[in-house]
């Protein structure tokens, strides 16, 4: 007799999980900015090209995955979340 597998918490047939629909998620602004100083716990303080206005920035999940080395004087573009203009998100770093 074969079994049967549901597909729920067994360990087959699952795959990837569904995450939620790309069109809720809220859209950030993005800006381009200069590190100015590195600083601990992967943060960095960056000055925004457009608005000479310096903020504080981390590094986003996917660049930390993918070891991506950022320096003083990199250009990056950094991501604003709606709800916080006081810190950024650094999304991508230019190449030089």
């Amino acid at each position: 007799m074969a079994r049967k597998f549901s597909g729920g918490r067994g360990g087959r047939g699952g795959g990837k999980r569904k995450g939620p629909d790309e069109s809720n998620k809220e859209e950030g602004i993005q800006l381009e900015g200069i590190i100015l100083e590195i600083l601990p716990n992967q943060q960095f303080r960056i000055k925004l090209v457009e608005t000479q206005q310096e903020v504080l920035a981390y590094v986003a999940g996917k660049m930390r995955r993918h070891w991506i080395r950022i320096m003083v004087g990199d250009t990056v573009t950094v991501e604003f979340s709606p709800y916080d203009m006081d810190r950024c998100r650094i999304v991508y770093r230019a190449r030089t």
